[in-house]
């Protein structure tokens, strides 16, 4: 079994204070297995693989992919070209290269502050394309408000669209508080595809009560 965090930012992305010292010591103190660096763009972070080294502790290496219907966490690819913003393009570009994607945060929209909690619409619809065009979805995110997780796991369920649980930290003290739990063992970014295609895994929210929510984490 591991115990990874799918979705971490650094101070690589310029919107996160997490260095890759404080993100190994977070990890460990968490008891994970190994992390995942999303940053924003389209290449994958080039530091992972000198950070485990270094650290003899497993560093993955992902990307977060903006497009029309939403950002995509990405695995096993190192790049895309920069004229693809669509959604269908990039599945199909990812597809061919043998990667793999997750949507990430995909109703986020639909809960932010000044909701009432109650998804749908026009965005909904647009997250639901989405949602055809991914391996897996961000069932769990460490931003998401309990409302949000609830409903990221039914429609999951009736997809039958496999989950996963990420921090999508962007300060130490959100790393590790929203996991995959893995039923093997993962070593390597080829196991970590390889996982995710299969979906031997599990979302597990480890947040405590008071942090469920975006707000929460600043007070």
């Amino acid at each position: 079994m591991s115990v990874l965090d799918l979705h971490i930012h650094t101070t690589i992305s310029g919107d996160s204070i997490i260095t890759p010292e404080v993100l190994f010591r977070e990890a460990k103190s968490a008891g994970l297995d190994g992390v995942c660096i999303t940053e924003h763009g389209c290449e994958k972070s080039r530091i992972a693989a000198d950070l485990s080294r270094k650290y003899r502790f497993p560093f993955f290496a992902g990307l977060e992919a903006s497009t029309e219907l939403g950002d995509i966490l990405i695995f096993g690819i190192d790049s895309y070209p920069r004229s693809i913003s669509r959604a269908r393009e990039l599945r199909e570009f990812v597809e061919k290269a043998g990667g793999v994607s997750v949507a990430a945060h995909p109703f986020r929209s639909n809960f932010n502050r000044s909701s009432s909690n109650s998804p749908g619409g026009v965005a909904t619809d647009h997250k639901y394309q989405l949602l055809e065009l991914v391996d897996a979805m961000e069932v769990i995110n460490g931003w998401s408000s309990e409302a949000e997780v609830v409903h990221c796991q039914k429609v999951s369920k009736e997809l039958s669209l496999n989950g996963t649980g990420g921090s999508d930290a962007h300060i130490p003290v959100q790393v590790g508080c929203c996991v995959t739990v893995f039923e093997s063992v993962i070593r390597s970014e080829a196991e970590l595809v390889a996982e995710l295609k299969q979906g031997k895994f599990k979302a597990e929210d480890r947040r405590l009560p008071g942090q469920k929510g975006a707000l929460n984490w600043f007070r």
